[in-house]
């Protein structure tokens, strides 16, 4: 068990205050792998250089995320070729640059070997649609103006009536990252679009990295789920919103369950620079 000690800071009724220290005990649970597997895929190019990234649960309090070395990790394909992927440094990075582009409908098999246990996952790859377009307008919502960037691409119908799933990734300068994903849902065969908005301050010549892919309905519900479960706010005592689970499984151990994805995208890219525009 582990002891966190805080201040409580208490109002009595004659507005004078008292502090009482309080110590409560948080149970530590089993280490567990956390997978981050990402073989994502450029539009150009023959081969790239992929990564998979492993580390292990931790305290809630805990600010260092301990990566997982010296495990062996492989990727193989459809025809039965293996790649052992390398560890960068002792990151917790496992990379190759062997792997060949796949085609539509290839599956690929991570497989890695940690602490006795053999985990093992399965994707099957999906081409994407280029992005067509990337604007830029100033908005005002609330009496406040915005910058707000639409990113646009053409959505394909599947003959069989299944939806299609998109992630799209934005990364503005030393912002943090805002992934989404959505579905074709209400826009089958249609021009789809995204929007993100970027406050009045702003400034002109600064970037906007744009990062699009087709993804598949499993990653789809598992990206819904970890947002679900990230954007619940609340503090550190708040009840999860729910179990998140991924495609990594444990052949050896089954109730020892992983944590994380295994995805197989295809990439496309834009980059975006802001311009000044009057206000709205």
């Amino acid at each position: 068990m582990k002891a966190l000690s805080y201040i409580a800071l208490l109002l009595t009724l004659s507005l004078t205050s008292c502090t009482e220290v309080i110590d409560i005990d948080l149970p530590t649970a089993e280490p567990r792998l956390v997978v981050e597997g990402n073989l994502d895929f450029n539009k150009i190019g023959a081969t790239d250089t992929v990564f998979i990234k492993l580390s292990l649960t931790t305290d809630y309090f805990n600010l260092e995320i301990p990566p997982v070395n010296n495990a062996v990790v492989r990727i193989s394909d459809k025809q039965g070729n293996q790649f052992l992927l390398n560890e960068l440094g002792q990151t917790g990075r496992y990379y190759s640059t062997e792997i060949a582009k796949p085609t539509e409908g290839d599956t690929f098999k991570l497989q890695i070997e940690y602490d006795n246990d053999l985990y093992e996952a399965t994707e099957t790859y999906i081409s994407s649609p280029e992005i067509l377009e990337v604007t830029q307008k100033r908005e005002k919502y609330f009496d406040t103006d915005y910058y707000v960037i639409r990113v646009y691409y053409q959505d394909t119908p599947r003959s069989n009536q299944n939806l299609n799933y998109y992630y799209l990734y934005y990364h503005y300068e030393d912002k943090a990252p805002q992934p989404r994903v959505l579905s074709n849902e209400y826009a089958k065969g249609n021009r789809m679009e995204s929007l993100y908005i970027i406050d009045e301050d702003a400034v002109p010549g600064e970037k906007i990295e744009i990062e699009l892919a087709q993804i598949s309905r499993n990653y789809y519900d598992f990206a819904m789920s970890f947002f679900d479960a990230i954007g619940n706010g609340g503090g550190p005592f708040q009840v999860p919103s729910g179990r998140i689970i991924g495609n990594v499984k444990n052949q050896t151990t089954p109730k020892k369950e992983a944590l994380g994805y295994f995805r197989v995208i295809e990439k496309q890219t834009a980059t975006h620079t802001i311009y000044e525009q009057p206000k709205a």
